[in-house]
């Protein structure tokens, strides 16, 4: 009976050892610090936060945590912010005589401003390149599809139209070989593109950028200025802003190697659009976009395109967009040669 009490007593232990460490780490010890993690420390108004805690050992912690949003205990682990300001937010763990805080973190709510969304389309295409025909459909069946894709057309090797400044772009994408062509900078558009249309049409959809463009244009004889407006609905920081010239309704025979166009080998006179002729911003990687750039705040500078005789002036329209630190364009906006724009505020 005596070796029966101790196995009892002995199981009891056991099981009030296991119980006491539950949700505790490191082979069984204690919780000694947690860590309260936010979907969201730049949020929009009426955005829903989610919140996450997790011990010194990694785990996740789902239970015994109590969440609160400017020292008031919420229910659950997420949070609607209903008004503009700043929350502060942290975490506690209760269990036993254990109580652990999480260091606070700041959550700045803005009443965000949002804009037209565009998609930019770079083509590194060429009249000698057979199979550049394909992406060039593919961009026509984007136009059919939605009028928010700003379309650019860099042409290299030997082409009537090679843009020599195109380098450095090309180095930064990872360019093996033509064509090529990237939505937004950062995105390779799907090969074959034209079945792929959606992937570039959907991203002229779903959440509005929070950055705007405008374009005011005059061109006098061979002289053009470009005014280049852009208004920021929420906080940023490292943005650049790249400019371009580009030329349309160029009359050029395009080798093909490909079905579409008629599927000859030489397209006779084709029509090339968009061709990049001058990058008036001081680097086609973009420059730094200066002064404050934070919500509601509004950045303009002026360039200066001096038409060179081998381009038509009548044919020349302006496209501007702004990067962002991992060089992704945020937002685009192409403008014809005399056009007076204002931001598309949504």
């Amino acid at each position: 009976m005596k070796k029966i009490l101790l196995a009892i007593a002995f199981l009891s232990t056991l099981i009030y050892t296991s119980c006491s460490s539950d949700e505790s780490g490191n082979g069984g010890s204690s919780y000694t610090s947690i860590t309260l993690s936010s979907s969201t420390t730049d949020a929009d108004l009426n955005e829903l936060a989610v919140f996450t805690t997790t011990a010194n050992n990694g785990t996740l912690i789902t239970s015994n945590i109590t969440y609160y949003v400017n020292d008031v205990a919420i229910t659950g682990n997420t949070y609607t912010f209903t008004s503009s300001g700043t929350y502060n937010v942290y975490s506690k763990y209760v269990k036993g005589s254990t109580t652990l805080t999480s260091a606070t973190i700041e959550i700045a709510v803005y009443d965000k401003i949002s804009f037209n969304k565009r998609v930019l389309i770079e083509d590194f295409t060429g009249t000698w390149c057979g199979y550049c025909p394909r992406v060039a459909y593919a961009i026509d069946q984007v136009n059919n599809q939605t009028t928010d894709a700003t379309v650019v057309a860099i042409h290299r090797g030997s082409d009537p139209y090679n843009f020599t400044g195109a380098s450095s772009l090309e180095s930064q994408i990872g360019l093996t070989g033509y064509p090529t062509a990237m939505l937004n900078r950062t995105t390779d558009w799907s090969y074959p593109e034209p079945s792929y249309v959606s992937q570039a049409v959907n991203l002229t959809t779903g959440t509005n950028p929070y950055v705007g463009l405008a374009l005011v244009t005059s061109t006098s004889g061979n002289t053009s200025t470009v005014e280049v407006k852009a208004k920021f609905g929420k906080n940023f920081s490292d943005l650049k802003l790249v400019v371009y010239a580009l030329e349309d309704n160029l009359i050029y025979n395009q080798t093909n190697y490909t079905a579409y166009y008629g599927g000859t080998s030489t397209i006779a006179n084709f029509e090339h659009n968009h061709v990049l002729r001058a990058v008036l911003s001081s680097d086609i990687l973009g420059e730094t976009v200066t002064g404050s750039t934070n919500l509601n705040d509004e950045f303009s500078k002026t360039f200066t395109y001096s038409i060179p005789s081998n381009v038509n002036a009548s044919n020349v329209h302006f496209v501007a967009f702004i990067v962002d630190s991992s060089k992704k364009a945020l937002n685009s906006r192409a403008a014809g040669a005399n056009e007076n724009q204002s931001f598309e505020i949504e």
